[in-house]
């Protein structure tokens, strides 16, 4: 039997495939169990309908092992941690997709101190599910349930986290894709003092105008409406409002790894930080610049889960994932779009320039990016072939391999690096390149995903 239910972040899969209202209602049991009988747990989801079937399954396992539910409807998932605290809960269990596709739902679960479990956590977890060592309650100790309402908690909090003076005047495009961000996210960029357009701003499950996982590809309309109208910054949300995707005033559309930069910079310089955690698969343009001014940067595994517990290791202020994930100390340890893009105006105030001023003063990397579809069942062996293949890669010296969970990172001496790593969400391999010369993170991309894919078709034929 496969004892694993957690990928990088969560437990997602196909409605009635994988996550049945069976399965979710055990998991509901299992959560009571971990979380503890007599627990306060808020449980929300986002705006795709599968949702609602996994979290009432859920609810209903949470109340039959003990555990106390407030319930909060459809909401951005940082919505929810901010009121963690104002609530006094315990934790937080949220149903979404979040970024993948519209047939996709997820589970997340968080903790008091808002990070999601760690892997250790993680293991327990499974283990209590699988040997199924949860309790149902007798009648007269199930839990209790509350509808609660939470957008003007989030506002608020969100709100104390900046100064409203650097942002006063500003002009924000934003565009929630469709996701359960919208409405909420323009509302609380206009009560901090910005003037916003927004685009794609009505939920729709079916994210209808463009994938819930927002990348450069798929905001070429955010670009050209912020050259358009001469606005400050452009923001793109992802399905449930964790990801933020910055375009520049000059139309301009970058990965994370670029505003990553800037919020590095903002932290060391103005947060009182010295320490940056970086997931594996960003560009080593963040550690460029934090190393000059004084900083260090810490790698960590892909995921929320890995930054949180990376962050709290060592005490660093400032996390952040290629993907447009920024973790602050000071705030929730997860991802807020609404506070990334608050924070980025207030950044551009305190340095008074435009955010394609600021990107051209950085150094210039190029990193690539591509997927192969791949079987869940076959990601282990294909990372196994590929390690056997590092020995014999003689492209150019090799610096150092770093290892993490099913991938490798593989660093040359000067300074380029390829990275392999199967998606702990998707059925897909991901591969990243790169090096400060275009053509060779381009040479060094072709080359891994020539290897990769060799590799899954000697596996499946």
């Amino acid at each position: 039997m496969n004892r694993k239910l957690f990928g990088t972040s969560g437990i997602r899969g196909l409605i009635n495939v994988r996550i049945t209202p069976e399965f979710s209602a055990k998991l509901g049991l299992t959560a009571a169990a971990f979380y503890g009988q007599g627990s306060t747990i808020i449980v929300a989801r986002d705006h795709r309908p599968h949702a609602q079937v996994v979290e009432m399954s859920l609810i209903s396992g949470l109340l039959a092992g003990g555990v106390n539910v407030l319930e909060a409807g459809v909401t951005p998932t940082p919505a929810v941690l901010w009121s963690i605290s104002e609530l006094d809960a315990d934790g937080a269990i949220i149903c979404t997709g979040s970024h993948t596709p519209p047939e996709i739902v997820g589970i997340l679960f968080f903790k008091r101190d808002t990070s999601e479990l760690d892997r250790n956590e993680e293991l327990l977890f499974e283990d209590l599910f699988f040997s199924e060592r949860y309790r149902r309650v007798p009648w007269n100790e199930v839990g209790n349930f509350e509808y609660v309402e939470i957008e003007e908690i989030y506002i608020e909090k969100v709100l104390s986290k900046v100064r409203l003076s650097h942002i006063d005047g500003k002009t924000v495009v934003v565009d929630p894709g469709n996701g359960a961000t919208s409405g909420v996210l323009k509302n609380i960029i206009e009560l901090a003092g910005a003037e916003v357009v927004a685009i794609n701003d009505v939920p729709d499950p079916r994210f209808p105008r463009r994938d819930p996982f927002p990348r450069p590809q798929n905001l070429k309309k955010l670009g050209r409406l912020v050259r358009g109208i001469n606005a400050d910054l452009g923001v793109a949300s992802d399905g449930d409002g964790d990801r933020a995707i910055f375009a520049g005033d000059d139309g301009q559309v970058y990965w994370g790894d670029i505003s990553g930069a800037m919020f590095a910079i903002d932290a060391i310089k103005n947060r009182g930080t010295r320490r940056i955690v970086v997931t594996i698969n960003t560009s080593s343009i963040v550690e460029i610049v934090a190393r000059e001014l004084g900083g260090a940067v810490y790698y960590c595994d892909v995921g929320p889960p890995a930054i949180a517990s990376k962050m709290k290791e060592i005490g660093a202020g400032f996390g952040l994932e290629e993907s447009g994930k920024y973790v602050w100390s000071d705030a929730i340890f997860y991802g807020d779009a609404a506070l990334a893009t608050l924070r980025m105006l207030e950044f551009l105030g305190n340095e008074n320039k435009s955010f394609s001023e600021i990107v051209r003063e950085l150094p210039k990397r190029y990193l690539m990016k591509t997927v192969i579809n791949c079987p869940d069942e076959i990601k282990g062996s294909v990372a196994r072939e590929i390690e056997k293949s590092i020995e014999n890669l003689n492209i150019k010296p090799i610096r150092q391999v770093i290892r993490i969970h099913n991938g490798f990172k593989i660093m040359f001496d000067d300074n380029s690096w390829i990275l392999f790593r199967p998606s702990g969400t998707e059925p897909k391999f991901r591969i990243h390149a790169e090096s400060s010369d275009q053509k060779d993170a381009e040479e060094l991309l072709r080359f891994g995903e020539h290897l990769v894919t060799r590799i899954i078709k000697n596996l499946t034929t």
